[in-house]
């Protein structure tokens, strides 16, 4: 029981200060079961975080399952998905008419504008400590496998911000995702 608790209150801290959308509540994710609670290591974090981004749905809640089942099984992925949608449960119910009544006012406006800077930098933390921990790690371009990866690290690079720089340029993000799985599964031994 006492797992399930520690689940739970892993993932409520990420679900109340998440703002941003689930991509920005990656690091705090990763504060809790890695650095606060231990429950996962860097290395099952961003194995987990990877496989995450593989599957359909929004990705803090999928973290919370993958991690609360590993940790705990199906009670487990319960106790930590319960921690994460609470907080954002309560808030739309309580504060949406009060943001819907003040959208306008100046105060709110710049809060919103403020929080953008402030989300981009921390998907770009996670960006970066995921490319430190599993591309850039015992890189040794003698084999097959590193020049594999590299090759899909810089495709998919190229074809996102191909997406974003170049209007003709329209690849979307699941085919690069799909192919990525095909290439890994198929020559990455």
């Amino acid at each position: 029981m006492k797992i399930l608790w520690e689940l739970f209150w892993a993932f409520l801290k990420p679900g109340v200060f998440g703002f941003g959308g689930g991509q920005a509540t990656i690091p705090l994710i990763q504060e809790e079961v890695v650095e606060n609670h231990k429950l996962l290591t860097e290395t099952q974090f961003i194995d987990y975080l990877a496989m995450g981004n593989t599957l359909p749905g929004p990705i803090a809640t999928k973290m919370s399952v993958i991690i609360g089942y590993d940790v705990a099984g199906i009670l487990g992925a319960f106790a930590a998905l319960l921690g994460m949608l609470l907080p954002s449960t309560i808030a739309i119910i309580l504060l949406f008419n009060l943001f819907m009544n003040n959208k306008d006012s100046d105060f709110v406006k710049g809060m919103q504008a403020a929080a953008k800077p402030v989300v981009v930098v921390l998907i770009a933390g996670v960006a970066f400590s995921m490319a430190r921990s599993s591309v850039f790690v015992n890189v040794d371009f003698t084999t097959t496998k590193t020049l594999i990866i590299f090759g899909l690290f810089f495709l998919s690079a190229f074809l996102i911000l191909g997406n974003e720089l170049l209007p003709w340029m329209n690849v979307h993000p699941a085919i690069i995702i799909v192919f990525g799985l095909l290439v890994g599964g198929l020559f990455i031994r």
